[in-house]
Formats: C-alpha cells, sequence, structure tokens
C-alpha cells in the first residue's frame, strides 16, 4: 500500500465497487485526504445522486425485445428478408 494508512469498505449487503458514491471512491483511493464526512459539501443542482451499476442484476436495464425479458417478443413487420445460408 505504499506506506500508506490502508483504508476499507465494509458493504452493507454484497460487495460491488460502483455502489461506492464519487466523493468515497475519491478518498478510498487515496485522491483527497478528507473524507466526505468530514467535508461541508453541497452537489450541484444539475448532479444526480449516485446509483450502482446495475449490470447482471435483476434490476439491469433491459431493453424491449431483448431475450432477457419476461415480455413477448413482438412479431417482425416483414420490412425485410432474412438472410438464408445458401441463397
Amino acid at each position: 500500500s505504499e506506506g500508506r494508512t490502508r483504508r476499507w469498505v465494509i458493504y452493507r449487503d454484497y460487495s460491488e465497487a460502483s455502489k461506492i458514491p464519487p466523493g468515497w471512491h475519491g478518498w478510498i483511493h487515496h485522491r483527497v485526504d478528507t473524507p466526505p464526512s468530514g467535508e461541508s459539501y453541497k452537489a450541484r443542482e444539475w448532479q444526480k445522486p449516485h446509483r450502482a451499476n446495475l449490470t447482471g442484476t435483476p434490476g439491469a436495464y433491459r431493453p424491449q425485445g431483448s431475450i432477457l425479458t419476461n415480455q413477448h417478443r413482438p412479431q417482425v413487420t416483414g420490412d425485410y428478408d432474412a438472410w438464408t445460408p445458401g441463397s
């Protein structure tokens, strides 16, 4: 750890690095010395709240027509000809 004090994260449930908000990410990786709890930082009005990356979880985004959704896939409209080998 290059002679620096180690900094730890104790996750509430499963360990997922993207759950760490940006301010804490900077502190845990020694980019800043003061943790967010020791600052009076206020987010700008245009900043969105932090969200963890949901890829690979049941909460992940699945667009319409994805094979991973439980929805019925819509019928094709006939505006194209499917390729067939040897044709």
